[in-house]
Parts: C-alpha cells; sequence; structure tokens
C-alpha cells in the first residue's frame, strides 16, 4: 500500500506536525509512507508515486480542499482527518462569518467528497455524525494525546482504515482482466449444458491468470451484485484456482447506493400499474405461464431499472429462463408489444449478451444498442462506492 500524507507545513514543537510525524514513522513498517506539504509539487507527486491513498490533515484550508479535489480527479482514494476542525465552538465562534462562507465554497464539498473521514475520538466523530456533512467516520486515537496507544497501535489502526476504505471503493481498482473475468464466469455458473470448450482459450486464459487481489475484487463485486453462488459454481466448474475468500468478513462501509441483488419477482407485476397489468391478461392465455412469467420479469426489471438498481442477478434470473425454456418466441414478442416495453426488452436483451454472453440463438427478440440501452448501463452498472 502506497500512501500520501498532506499537511499545509511541518513544524517543529507544534502538535499536529509532531502527531503526524509519529503516524508516519510508524506507518513505514507496514506501508510505503510519503509526507508532503503546500510546498511541493503535489500533482507532479501524485503522478509519479500513484498513491493508494491520499491522507489530507487541514481542515479551512483552500490549499488542502484544491489538493483533495487533484486527488479524487485521478481516482485515487481521499481521507480526511480534520483534527478537530470541524467541531461546533470552532466553526461557529471562532471567525464564524469567514468559517460560513469557506464552508459554502469549499469545505462542505471537500468533506462530502472524500472517501472517509479519520477521527481521534468518540467525541469527535459524533459532533461531526451531528453536523451531518459525512456518515463514514471511523476513530483512530492519537498515541500524542493518549498514552494507552502506542504509535505501533495507532499505525496498524490507520492502515486497517485505509484497508477498509479501499476494499470500498474496490471497482475503481478492478482492470479489464476483472471486468471480463465476471461475464465469464457466469456463462459457466449459469449454464446447464456440457461444459466442454464452453469459453473461448482467452478467456480461459485470463480466468487462469487472475492474481489473489483481482479474486477478492471479483468476489466482492459478486457479493453487491447477488451473484456470488453462481461466481462459486462457475469457479468450481472451471477448477480455477482461486482463493477461497469469506468477503463477509472484509470490513467496508455500506454502498451509497446498494443494489437489489435479491431474485426478480416473476409471479406478479411489482408496484401499482393496472394498465400494464390489463395489458398482460387482455393478451396472454391462461396456459401461456412461461410467455406471461418472462413478460411479468421483463416489466419488474423495468420498474427496478428507472430505482437505478438492477443488479446482475436479475439479469441472471431472466438468462436462464429465456435460455433453457422452450416457448413461442413470436407471441412473447407479440405480448411485450401489447404490453409496451418491447423496446425495452430488446435492450435487456442486449445487456444479456454484454453482461452474460448470451448467444444470438437463443434471443427471442433481437437486441437493441442505443442510446438508451447505454444510458440503463451507466445508471445501474458504474461504481457505486
Amino acid at each position: 500500500m502506497r500512501i500520501i500524507h498532506y499537511i499545509d507545513r511541518l513544524k517543529a514543537g507544534d502538535l499536529l506536525s509532531d502527531s503526524i510525524l509519529r503516524l508516519t514513522t510508524a506507518e513505514k513498517e507496514y506501508a510505503d509512507v510519503l509526507t508532503v506539504t503546500r510546498n511541493d509539487d503535489f500533482k507532479k507527486i501524485i503522478s509519479k508515486e500513484k498513491p493508494d491513498v491520499v491522507h489530507i490533515h487541514a481542515c479551512w484550508d483552500y490549499q488542502a480542499s484544491l489538493r483533495t479535489r487533484w486527488a479524487l480527479a485521478t481516482g485515487t482514494a481521499v481521507v480526511l482527518s480534520p483534527h478537530w476542525g470541524l467541531e461546533e465552538r470552532i466553526r461557529t465562534k471562532e471567525q464564524k462569518i469567514r468559517k460560513f462562507m469557506k464552508s459554502m465554497i469549499y469545505q462542505y464539498k471537500m468533506v462530502h467528497k472524500v472517501d472517509a473521514i479519520m477521527v481521534s475520538t468518540e467525541r469527535e466523530k459524533q459532533t461531526i455524525n451531528r453536523l451531518g456533512w459525512k456518515k463514514r467516520i471511523d476513530v483512530v486515537p492519537e498515541s500524542i494525546l493518549n498514552s494507552q496507544f502506542s504509535d505501533d497501535d495507532m499505525a496498524k489502526s490507520a492502515v486497517a482504515f485505509y484497508k477498509k476504505v479501499l476494499d470500498t471503493r474496490y471497482q475503481s481498482a478492478m482492470g479489464s482482466m476483472e471486468q471480463d473475468a465476471i461475464p465469464a464466469l457466469l456463462h459457466v455458473g449459469l449454464t446447464q449444458e456440457s461444459i466442454h470448450n464452453i469459453l473461448p482459450s482467452d478467456q480461459l486464459l485470463n480466468l487462469r491468470s487472475l492474481k489473489p487481489e483481482q479474486w477478492r475484487r471479483i468476489l466482492l463485486y459478486a457479493d453487491d451484485e447477488g451473484i456470488r453462488d453462481i461466481i462459486d459454481r462457475g469457479i468450481e466448474m472451471m477448477q480455477l484456482n482461486a482463493p477461497n475468500i469469506d468477503t463477509e468478513r472484509i470490513q467496508r462501509y455500506a454502498l451509497m447506493a446498494p443494489k437489489e441483488a435479491k431474485a426478480i419477482e416473476d409471479k406478479k407485476l411489482v408496484g401499482r400499474r393496472p394498465l400494464t397489468k390489463q395489458r398482460l391478461n387482455d393478451n396472454t392465455k391462461r396456459e401461456e405461464k412461461l410467455i406471461r412469467q418472462i413478460a411479468i420479469m421483463i416489466a419488474n426489471i423495468q420498474q427496478v431499472q428507472k430505482k437505478r438498481m438492477l443488479s446482475l442477478r436479475h439479469l441472471a434470473d431472466l438468462y436462464t429462463i429465456i435460455k433453457y425454456n422452450d416457448y413461442d418466441e413470436d407471441r412473447l414478442a407479440d405480448v411485450l408489444h401489447h404490453m409496451r416495453i418491447h423496446s425495452f426488452a430488446r435492450r435487456i436483451i442486449q445487456l444479456l449478451a454484454d453482461k452474460l454472453r448470451l448467444e444470438e440463438g437463443y434471443m427471442p427478440i433481437k437486441p437493441l444498442n442505443d442510446r438508451t440501452t447505454r444510458h440503463i448501463i451507466r445508471q445501474n452498472f458504474t461504481q457505486r462506492h
């Protein structure tokens, strides 16, 4: 792990400087650590060092807010230690008007956009919680103020805090290998056929080349998308040498926008949609149970998608019923037309092709890859840390 600490300046005998010096010195046992100040070329250092975490030790400092913005723009995790700077007395009694203007111009945005806040006491955490600017806050006591907490204890706790941040924003670190591996594993994990030559050689090579940290990110993503059981089955069927990682024990913050990772409802329409229900009933027969089931699933997926909560679990459920059942594709298309969801269904078929490798011969209707399809992907399958 590579960490950059930012402080306005280091001054001998200054309490904050001494505390940061003790932290950074102890952290060097567990990570690559660099301390920079206002006088250093921050952008150049970030570009050269490519840190995993930038730790900002400042509050009410415009230069610190600029450096926070620069670091975030590179995709780097940024954490903040305000060192009591957000305490109510400091905000409302010391330079009250200036602090109010600073909070409006940059301080609130800075606090809101950092990945998490590290404070030194439970009282400071409660103060920031009441302020309501940030929910992700952890306590790491400062050894310089707490004789029962050693420098090494402080460093270990700080590194654990950084790991928690990085495991929360794991999607930022996912590269093309992980992104290509997930559809391949889903394709295998959902198969009800022989797995002989089920994947092209390049995809199989990619899966066999994954490193433990890449598997860690894949399994975390599988948890968040509700597809861990399918991914595990794919790993087992391909006899891949994947590490046995209990992702439930990995410390993470709750996602800002979690998915609906449970199975999609396939028996009844979700929500109040009398016209959609009437069109479904008017255009299907009692014996067309499979047609109704697929139509209901697509209509319910549309409702979930509107909430930006569409998950790979939902797509996997639809993939299975579409691929491994016999039904009249023309009748399904007719029902979807009457329900006014045919175009949406075509876009979902495109997602099944992209995300789960659904082959053309199993597509009941022609896929549609247009601007709206890409909008659905952006809203539902972008980073959610």
